[in-house]
């Protein structure tokens, strides 16, 4: 079957139709002609792969990994750097006008990834029969591999011992890798269907692994989330971000795209100066350094104690005595704040989107500012329309590209409210 590829869409499909009939097409380019195969049909649309392409499209390459295809962790490898920026801004806009009927003519701006290839600092490897590599695409079958063309190079060189981990290890399911450039070096996680005593990861540790390794901790798989069992040696690296250094713990969560660190939060943080912020979902401390500079006093929160307690080692070590840190939910933090005068309320909500205690504490308070960090569009577009018709105004919609050849897009949106334009 032949099919004529209109345009890319959220998802990491090109689409196209076939007598009426949508087709989502993995692997394809934008306007290029080719044969697939059918592999599964709904009710809506049929999802279909490429086979051969008869004509080629705007932008396509040969792709340079050589698991592609067969592993499922990219799906833009076939297509240009530059082709793929533009596709994710197009996806962007597309999706705030069709989900959330605000048209824009284009973004405000686009952060690139400094580098299309190993950006990541942290990777998380299957293990399946004692094999290391990753799932394919939507399956659970393991495709092994030697390396990853986005990880970090240093993830890359760490391959070989981890391999021999996973043979060691009986009842491994996971490896998850932490790398700091800065420091070079690395935290490891084991993940498993059972726990792993201190010894036998001294142990593994020692004799399996590199010096540069200087953690090793043995986690458990609860309700699909791992919970840590066991570690040993120092769990904790540093990064840099700009002139900040920041501690970042093995259970916190952290940008995977070493080259935004300086300008991702420095998007975020820039605009005129404020009294008082309040930022959600703060992690170890990123953003709000940076933010820090440009206010009286910010508040920040996050769900994990592990984060909290970086961000509050990383405003000490960084000299800012402007910040406070809370461990709480964010509906925990909106409740405790409830009718103060916040200026900027940055907002970085799950991909479920804005709560509807967010929403509450939007309209009662009615912060001047807000900055809203999305890493789900289709729920950003929803919550825009919320925030337009609460009286704001966007003055800016960034896409930043944390994730070089997936789909995956971020955005960054600033808001005003009217009533504070005059």
């Amino acid at each position: 079957m032949e099919i004529v590829v209109q345009k890319l869409v959220y998802g990491g499909y090109g689409v196209g139709e076939v007598k009426g009939r949508k087709f989502l097409v993995r692997y394809a380019a934008p306007k290029e002609l080719v044969e697939v195969d059918v592999l599964r049909e709904t009710r809506i649309y049929t999802e279909a792969v490429v086979r051969k392409v008869k004509i080629e499209g705007e932008g396509r390459r040969p792709p340079p990994c050589r698991y592609y295809m067969q592993c499922g962790g990219c799906q833009w490898q076939h297509i240009e750097y530059d082709r793929q920026l533009l596709a994710k801004a197009d996806i962007l806009l597309d999706v705030l006008e069709r989900v959330g009927k605000i048209k824009l003519s284009s973004v405000s701006g686009v952060i690139a990834s400094k580098e299309e290839f190993g950006y990541r600092t942290r990777a998380g490897f299957k293990v399946k029969d004692r094999q290391l590599g990753f799932f394919a695409w939507k399956s659970k079958d393991l495709v092994p591999v030697e390396e990853c063309l986005l990880a970090h190079p240093r993830i890359n060189q760490l391959i070989p011992s981890l391999k021999e981990v996973a043979k060691a290890v009986e009842g491994l399911q996971e490896i998850h890798v932490l790398y700091s450039p800065y420091e070079d070096e690395y935290l490891l996680k084991l993940v498993g269907v059972s726990s792993l005593e201190g010894q036998k990861l001294k142990a593994i540790k020692d004799s399996l692994l590199p010096k540069e390794v200087v953690n090793v901790g043995s986690y458990v798989l609860s309700e699909g989330k791992p919970v840590k069992a066991s570690s040993v040696g120092r769990e904790f690296t540093y990064f840099r971000s700009g002139k900040f250094l920041l501690r970042v713990s093995s259970d916190s969560f952290f940008q995977v795209n070493y080259t935004l660190y300086e300008d991702f939060p420095k998007l975020v943080a820039e605009g005129e100066r404020v009294k008082r912020v309040l930022e959600l979902h703060s992690g170890v401390g990123l953003f709000s350094l940076w933010l820090s500079e440009n206010c009286e006093f910010l508040s920040g929160s996050d769900a994990s104690l592990s984060a909290v307690k970086d961000a509050i080692y990383n405003a000490k070590i960084n000299q800012i005595s402007n910040v406070s840190f809370a461990h709480e939910k964010a509906v925990e933090t909106l409740k405790s704040h409830m009718g103060e005068v916040i200026d900027l309320l940055v907002l970085d909500p799950p991909k479920e989107g804005l709560s509807k205690l967010d929403k509450t504490f939007i309209s009662q308070n009615k912060p001047e500012r807000i900055i809203y960090r999305s890493s789900e569009p289709t729920t950003l577009a929803r919550d825009l329309n919320t925030l337009t018709s609460l009286g704001y105004a966007i003055e800016g919609v960034y896409l930043v590209d944390e994730l070089p050849q997936t789909f995956h897009i971020s955005a960054v949106v600033k808001l005003r409210l009217l009533d504070a334009l005059g």
